[in-house]
């Protein structure tokens, strides 16, 4: 309590701690108090322009069925967005194609995805997407030592994350900027809600890329090392 060499009081000092945000209910969460509609467009808004302070403040607790649900109704209005743009733009490029593009292989299989099929399975594989990219995201956070909350914190950034599926209204361009967006907002969510480093929350986010160009760059090593040998024993055994 007091310092042995000057004899100043410490106790006050020592249990000085700086105070950290309070972690309060997101406004989709408080849908009840200010309506359903300022709650999702309150939201979205926060995810979208200022994920920092939304993501600081977001509770890492309280059950995983509201943000599933906001994810499910802004992920599946961009969604259907984009598969009417779909079909239009595909219906009004129709007259411009050959016999043989049409009957092509590939070409066959994209008119497959627009089966309305398609469209009814569309929940059930945003949620399975909700579920893997949060369990890969969190298992990464593990191996980095940077997962300082649990499952529950990581599903919350995916699933508020989505807010730029909004920008699937936009065709052609829609779609990459949203993708860009979703991982901006992941990083900065991740490293908000577990308390860890932009690094780590970034090296989370990015490790699939980052795994796939390393396979990549790896395969075309191996595959041009192969074409070296060929061509080196093809000299050797010239007559």
């Amino acid at each position: 309590m007091f310092c042995q060499y000057c004899g100043l009081h410490l106790l006050a000092e020592s249990t000085t701690t700086p105070s950290s945000p309070e972690r309060l209910k997101t406004a989709w969460e408080n849908r009840e108090e200010i309506g359903f509609f300022q709650g999702l467009f309150r939201t979205m808004k926060d995810t979208l322009f200022t994920p920092t302070a939304f993501f600081k403040r977001m509770p890492v607790s309280g059950g995983l069925t509201d943000p599933l649900l906001y994810a499910l109704i802004i992920g599946m209005a961009g969604l259907m967005i984009h598969y009417f743009w779909n079909i239009l733009l595909y219906n009004s490029m129709q007259d411009f194609m050959v016999s043989e593009v049409r009957t092509a292989a590939g070409h066959t299989m994209v008119e497959g995805l627009r089966s309305p099929y398609t469209a009814m399975i569309t929940p059930f594989l945003l949620i399975f997407w909700l579920f893997a990219v949060s369990g890969a995201l969190h298992l990464v956070l593990l191996l980095v030592r940077g997962a300082l909350a649990g499952f529950e914190a990581t599903f919350r950034v995916i699933a508020y994350g989505v807010s730029p599926f909004v920008l699937l209204i936009v065709p052609f361009c829609g779609m990459p900027i949203a993708g860009l967006w979703v991982m901006t907002i992941a990083i900065i969510g991740l490293k908000e809600a577990h308390g860890t480093t932009g690094g780590k929350a970034a090296f989370a986010v990015l490790f699939p890329f980052i795994f796939c160009c390393g396979f990549f760059i790896a395969a075309m090593v191996l595959f041009m090392g192969a074409i070296a040998a060929s061509f080196g024993s093809m000299i050797h055994f010239r007559p």
